[in-house]
């Protein structure tokens, strides 16, 4: 048969948010499975399955629907007569097994002693089931940015039901991803520079994903688990130029495709040791709600404590909960780092003290070193006070409080002067502020990088109990 384009399973992507069919959330994930030990009765059964949405268009273009193709696999989950959990995965599709215009498929599988008291699970494709019989999600970490590898390997659908041990249930499965269509632009929207990325890194709430692609046009595909509320991150390279980007309040739905435009902002990179340059994240760290995330802009932070909105972290150890911890007790904060990082995603750290020393004083930029060359202090930036850093390839001007998106753009980073917490008091805030490092000093203090009323130390130290902010890092590759 011939076979239309085989795009992904979601609504026109000229239709944000159109709603797909329902979803099922439930991934059926299996403990314990093993392989049965006898194959004393083995039988051959078929089932015949369709795309959810029927007849709904579930397409990019007019032409482009998401179909079955010869070669794909399905796998299916059941239990055996000694309760054991099996995963068979089905005969490779021939075109014989594809009807309805490549939107139904008959799969044919192997089960081996089938017990018919419990449920069977289909899950497509079968590169998406783990040995065990569950979703393997973490096969969305790493991706290609290509409609053609999601649809045919990472384009998760599923369904659950009883059986009569002598037939297995025809079905239509049901989406379980959200698929994001990625246009980027400069900071001011005039230029497109998808074609222009090799590298992205998203992160959506605890999930992170990897994009590895050839420079090339459209958009960006990106498939992930649905997100409720959540904060987005992204961080894109060229591989000479980062652009970073920090969204909230997002919500991609399961079964729906989102063609997303963002407008980038340039992420400078920053000599932080010999040969080793680093980029900032778009703002400093924040735990709020249970969800960790940066603030959306780079002068923000929280003013008052609360409980459930934190930006001055205790020096983070394994008995503290990323310093979570509003204990005046030194003996609370004992024990190696944690580094902030592992709450946003992999790649993202806390710089050393040598590295903050470094950034400050030693770097060469604009032909000087440290005040007036590698930093400014003492201006501010939207009414805060703080320091602006300059990016290693920086020719303008110093900053003196006004233009901040002409800094921004060419790659400044802004910290602003948060204050600190001490047990559940702020001061300070608007008038100095400290940033942690990771290095530790002694047992029961950490160095840190102080500024404020003229005064910028790259590397005091203090008792770890003190709430103190945190910006992190990712490594320019």
């Amino acid at each position: 048969m011939k076979k239309t384009m085989r795009f992904l399973s979601m609504v026109a992507l000229a239709l944000v948010g159109a709603v797909m069919t329902g979803c099922s959330s439930d991934d059926n994930s299996i403990s314990e499975p093993q392989q049965p030990a006898s194959k004393s009765n083995v039988v051959t059964l078929t089932t015949t399955v369709s795309l959810d949405g029927g007849a709904t268009t579930r397409a990019l273009t007019s032409t482009g629907v998401k179909t079955f193709a010869a070669g794909e696999t399905m796998a299916l989950v059941y239990k055996n007569t000694n309760n054991e959990t099996v995963k068979a995965v089905s005969a490779a599709l021939t075109e014989s097994n594809i009807t309805n215009e490549g939107q139904s498929a008959t799969f044919t599988f192997e089960l081996t002693d089938p017990s018919t008291s419990e449920n069977v699970t289909y899950i497509y494709p079968a590169a998406m089931a783990k040995d065990d019989g569950s979703v393997d999600y973490d096969a969305l970490a790493s991706q290609d940015g290509t409609l053609a590898t999601l649809s045919s390997s990472l384009d998760l659908a599923t369904y659950t039901a009883a059986w009569d041990g002598t037939s297995l249930p025809a079905a239509t499965l049901e989406n379980q991803l959200a698929i994001l269509a990625l246009t980027l632009k400069n900071a001011d929207g005039t230029n497109d520079i998808t074609s222009t990325i090799t590298g992205l890194t998203l992160s959506a709430g605890s999930n992170s994903y990897a994009i590895t692609r050839e420079a090339a046009t459209g958009p960006i595909y990106v498939a992930i688990q649905p997100t409720s509320s959540a904060t987005i991150t992204v961080t894109a390279t060229t591989g000479t130029t980062v652009y970073t980007k920090s969204l909230t309040d997002k919500t991609y739905a399961a079964s729906n495709g989102y063609p997303l435009s963002w407008r980038m902002n340039v992420g400078g990179k920053f000599t932080v040791s010999s040969g080793k340059q680093v980029f900032f994240s778009p703002g400093n760290l924040r735990y709020t709600s249970g969800e960790w995330s940066f603030f959306d802009k780079q002068w923000d932070y929280y003013t008052e404590y609360s409980a459930d909105s934190w930006d001055k972290f205790g020096w983070s150890t394994s008995a503290t909960t990323y310093g979570m911890n509003t204990s005046s007790n030194s003996s609370d904060y004992s024990g190696d780092f944690v580094d902030w990082g592992a709450t946003i995603g992999t790649g993202w750290r806390t710089l050393t003290s040598a590295e903050w020393t470094y950034l400050f004083n030693t770097r060469t930029v604009n032909g000087g070193q440290g005040s007036g060359k590698s930093y400014t202090q003492g201006q501010s930036v939207n009414g805060k006070s703080g320091v602006v850093i300059y990016p290693d390839d920086y020719t303008g001007s110093e900053y003196a409080g006004s233009d901040w998106p002409k800094f921004e753009a060419a790659g400044c980073v802004f910290l602003p002067a948060a204050g600190y917490r001490e047990g559940t008091s702020v001061s300070y805030a608007g008038s100095f502020s400290r940033y942690w490092s990771s290095s530790p000093y002694g047992t029961d203090k950490a160095y840190f990088v102080y500024f404020g009323s003229g005064d910028l130390d790259p590397a005091k130290s203090n008792y770890r109990y003190y709430g103190y902010s945190v910006r992190l890092v990712r490594q320019v590759e």
